[in-house]
């Protein structure tokens, strides 16, 4: 039990276990999700380059490095900021 400013007793509540997420990650499409809907890009770093959540494939920004990445796996994707100035010609 633990005691409040007033000094009065309240029972602590006990904590909820956290959940674990699931060892297959969830299939939309029921095979590769990236090559049909797109990769689901983590937060871009500073130098250019982020991960896909599901398929963990390192992505790099081409306008942002003038050089492709070391490795020779890397998904070239424009960044948000790229991508919107590429779109904003049309308006």
């Amino acid at each position: 039990m633990a005691q409040t400013l007033w000094g009065e007793t309240k029972t602590r509540r006990p904590r909820r276990s956290r959940q674990h997420p699931t060892a297959a990650p969830y299939s939309i499409t029921g095979s590769n999700d990236c090559e049909i809907i797109g990769h689901t890009l983590n937060h871009w770093s500073l130098a250019g380059t982020t991960t896909c959540i599901d398929c963990h494939v390192n992505i790099f920004c081409p306008e942002c490095i003038s050089q492709h990445p070391t490795d020779p796996q890397a998904v070239p994707v424009l960044c948000s900021l790229h991508e919107e100035r590429q779109h904003n010609h049309a308006i």
